[in-house]
């Protein structure tokens, strides 16, 4: 793909630091090694030079690499330049560079993005270079460096390889009907390649969604009714006063968020405002917020006073299971132990679900919470088999995933060749969407506008 103009950037993060990055992609890349350094580079040779203005006075001086067309990451020639790394030097490089005709500053992104539109890398793999950058935890890199490697790609082209061989099965039984010898075993074979290939979707799905889980980390949430100990319970799971404890109803008022990481994977934990039936003003707005983020959370810990009425706690804990998610977890936590003479007695409690008995203020029953956090955040031993992924790629696999679903029920009520066939064309639609085959130009100003000028 050809561009009339080069781009130019800072790739190293601002400020000062023992190495600075520029880098200039286009088809003026051999111009600018004229101007700037004044002699010819040799490619992929790691050349010490200095870097010269027009006035043949020295800019700076370090290494120079060239990478000539198309065996470059944007698979337009690049020229990288690694000097010092103050901005001040960094930027009258970028200056003097900008005097040669059809050069421009690089937007966010654009090196990304023309490796992607010169087929160096799909949109997955673009996707997750600002994943690299943007980490949080050693899950995170881990799983964003296996989508970069192609991974998450191969799989998808797995899929796609399959549906094509499907489809040139069906456009054959229907070009050439004498064909097929036997209909009933024709019938079977295309519903067995139909059910593998959902089976196989199904487990894509899957992976996915744990990639996703690491790329957006692990959200907790602790709710519950006023004073049952929320914010005390938040503070001591983030070993620091976070959250502000008083023996006053209703002190929680916003959403307070706080980021722990355990087994390398980052646990999001939520202090929200008690939720009860005749609050205030201020404590009306605090509910509504908790109650909006409860139904984003992946874990809500529902914390109960022991010595609260149980007919009470028994309306609030069914109130809540109505209202989860298939991706949500609810566990109860009776805080408070501490002050009862008797056990808690969970008769008229629903069973299946995770319950813990605990005191914060006597440090009683919460490090099996730390354990259980651990536990769902123990991906460790899974993690070769993980890629990262977004909500974007999870909501375009659930479509893939529902036509195939609907491709699969109408052959076997109609043995529609047609109707398959278009079920499969649309399935086909959402997964090239992910890898960005068919892409439209706002996706993609969407996705690397996120990125940091320079990649």
């Amino acid at each position: 793909m050809k561009r009339k103009k080069t781009i130019v950037a800072i790739a190293t993060a601002v400020g000062k630091s023992g190495i600075g990055i520029v880098r200039v992609s286009g088809t003026q890349v051999l111009l600018v090694v004229k101007k700037i350094l004044k002699v010819p580079l040799k490619e992929r040779y790691a050349h010490y030079l200095p870097f010269l203005d027009f006035k043949n006075n020295i800019i700076d001086q370090g290494i120079v690499l060239l990478f000539l067309a198309p065996n470059s990451f944007t698979g337009e020639d690049i020229l990288e330049f690694h000097g010092h790394g103050n901005l001040i030097v960094l930027n009258l490089l970028i200056k003097n560079i900008l005097l040669i005709p059809h050069i421009r500053l690089a937007k966010p992104g654009e090196f990304s993005k023309r490796a992607f539109l010169n087929k160096k890398i799909d949109l997955i793999q673009a996707e997750s270079i600002c994943d690299v950058i943007n980490a949080d935890s050693e899950a995170e890199i881990h799983a964003s460096l296996q989508s970069l490697n192609g991974y998450f790609s191969k799989c998808l082209h797995k899929i796609i390889k399959k549906l094509n061989k499907l489809s040139v099965n069906l456009e054959i039984s229907v070009n050439f009907p004498e064909e097929i010898a036997e209909k009933k075993f024709f019938f079977k074979k295309i519903e067995n390649q139909l059910i593998k290939i959902i089976c196989l979707f199904h487990k894509i799905h899957t992976t996915a969604s744990q990639g996703c889980l690491i790329h957006e980390g692990i959200k907790v949430i602790l709710t519950g009714p006023p004073n049952v100990g929320k914010s005390s319970l938040f503070n001591r799971l983030l070993q620091r006063k976070v959250s502000i404890v008083t023996k006053i109803s209703g002190t929680t008022r916003d959403i307070l968020r706080e980021k722990i990481c355990l087994n390398t994977l980052n646990i999001e934990l939520l202090d929200t405002a008690g939720i009860h039936d005749n609050p205030e003003k201020i404590e009306k707005i605090g509910i509504k917020f908790a109650l909006k983020e409860i139904e984003l959370c992946h874990y809500i810990f529902l914390v109960l006073d022991s010595q609260n009425n149980e007919n009470f706690n028994l309306r609030y804990i069914l109130k809540g299971i109505q209202r989860l998610k298939s991706f949500q977890k609810l566990i109860i936590i009776f805080n408070k132990i501490d002050l009862l003479s008797d056990k808690i007695s969970l008769k008229n409690y629903p069973t299946g679900y995770t319950y813990f008995f605990i005191s914060v203020k006597k440090n009683f029953g919460i490090s099996k919470i730390f354990n259980y956090l651990e536990n769902i955040s123990n991906t460790r031993d899974e993690m070769k088999s993980i890629f990262l992924s977004r909500q974007r790629h999870i909501k375009l696999l659930k479509n893939a995933l529902f036509f195939l679903e609907k491709g699969k029920k109408d052959w076997l009520n109609f043995f529609s060749i047609e109707c398959l066939l278009d079920n499969i064309r649309l399935a086909k639609n959402s997964i090239f969407q992910i890898t960005g085959k068919f892409s439209h130009e706002e996706l993609l100003k969407k996705i690397f506008s996120k990125f940091c000028i320079g990649k």
